[in-house]
């Protein structure tokens, strides 16, 4: 067992660490296109939101084709074709095939994601979940660390046309290792979550595991109030990957490889704190989800307003990685407490919902952003950052628990069958 979540964790884990690479690392390369195609910072904003667009508009169709599909066959296929328009990033000459290019690869890869965490739900136990897909998901932010470090020079020494198609070239190498390595789903009486009770249901109906439909997901409020968390979260995230490499290498003139350094360290911290956010979660605080996600997302807060009056690099970065750090802390019980309430055989669309409400922030935040630096400055741009941590915090207060049942962390407002 113990052996069979590991192979399938560490998997998933590469899987995503591929993904986030070859999508992120376009953005170190942003300054470079924005001269070559003769972009002003609301077309590049457009360039990165391209690729969220294509994913937000077919991620809740992608989870409920992973469903129907299966996970395995969705992330080997989907891999290959990922891998293709990501090497095909390397051949536009201009704004308008780049932004093409970017939202086919965001419709890509739309399904893999709800499919990773459907593999996840589906090849560990229900008690050691939210820690094991803590660890799968901190490849996003250990991605997003690596990605300067990796991009930066290979972009120096091979230009981002060539670095987009080895890039490209890692997918490709990854799908068969997924389809011949990945190990069997558990048998669905280790696998199958602990779906939580209704509140104020009747007791033998609490007692069953619910058999909930499509329409039981998308109906129900707590799955979209959870979404709101995680569009608030990923509005500050978006930000701080998106355009502070820009920002440190055109305002603090630093040269690409020293950005590439500044800009690993808030993603680094965004990693650790994810994995200790999902193992306190599970550990000590599974039954307090609100106590650990509201003084997180203030400390993220004070340290953001720490960040855009800091004086130097070096505060900046470190305020960044502060606030970036506290800020993942609140992922894993958000898509923890998401993954008890919603079964495995509908965790694709539950999932999708989720990532919805990320990716749709992250398709709003690069150009509103953009806008903001065009109009005003890279500073009020930052403050703009503060509206998705204000409404996180509202949403997660607006999230219910049933106080009689807190220690089954019984949410109010579920309908299930």
């Amino acid at each position: 067992m113990k052996k069979h979540v590991s192979i399938s964790a560490a998997l998933l884990f590469l899987t995503l660490l591929v993904e986030v690479i070859g999508v992120t690392g376009i953005i170190m390369a942003l300054p470079m296109i924005g001269v070559e195609f003769q972009l002003n910072s609301v077309e590049l904003g457009a360039i990165v939101s391209a690729y969220f667009l294509g994913y937000a508009v077919f991620t809740i169709p992608g989870g409920a084709f992973a469903d129907k599909v299966g996970s395995k066959r969705i992330i080997a296929i989907g891999l290959v074709l990922w891998a293709f328009f990501t090497a095909l990033t390397g051949f536009v000459n201009g704004f308008v095939t780049l932004f093409a290019v970017r939202v086919l690869l965001g419709i890509i890869q739309a399904p893999l994601s709800p499919a990773i965490l459907k593999a996840v739900a589906e090849r560990t136990p229900s008690q050691i979940r939210t820690t094991t897909n803590a660890f799968v998901l901190t490849a996003d932010p250990f991605g997003s660390a690596l990605t300067p470090l990796i991009v930066a020079p290979l972009i120096v020494m091979q230009g981002w046309h060539n670095t987009s198609i080895i890039l490209g070239a890692l997918g490709l190498l990854m799908a068969p290792v997924i389809w011949f390595l990945l190990p069997r789903p558990l048998p669905p009486e280790l696998a199958q979550p602990a779906v939580e009770k209704v509140a104020n249901a009747p007791a033998q109906q609490s007692e069953q595991q619910p058999s909930m439909k499509l329409s039981d997901v998308l109906r129900n409020g707590q799955i979209w109030m959870l979404t709101l968390i995680m569009f608030g979260i990923s509005i500050v995230a978006t930000g701080f990957l998106t355009w502070v490499p820009t920002y440190l290498t055109t305002e603090k003139h630093l040269d690409l490889t020293q950005t590439g350094f500044a800009a690993s360290l808030p993603p680094l911290a965004a990693m650790l704190a994810n994995i200790a956010g999902g193992w306190l979660f599970d550990r000590y605080l599974s039954n307090r989800f609100h106590q650990m996600v509201i003084p997180s997302l203030l400390l993220s807060s004070l340290f953001l307003i720490l960040m855009i009056t800091s004086s130097t690099v070096l505060q900046f970065v470190l305020y960044e990685s502060a606030a970036f750090a506290f800020l993942s802390m609140t992922n894993q019980p958000v898509i923890g407490l998401t993954m008890r309430i919603i079964p495995a055989h509908v965790l694709g669309i539950g999932s999708g919902i989720l990532l919805t409400g990320i990716k749709t922030a992250s398709i709003i935040t690069p150009v509103l952003m953009g806008a903001i630096i065009a109009h005003i400055s890279f500073e009020a741009s930052f403050v703009f950052l503060l509206t998705g941590l204000v409404l996180s915090i509202a949403a997660a207060i607006g999230v219910r628990i049933k106080p009689a049942a807190r220690c089954k962390g019984t949410l109010t407002g579920n309908k299930l069958p």
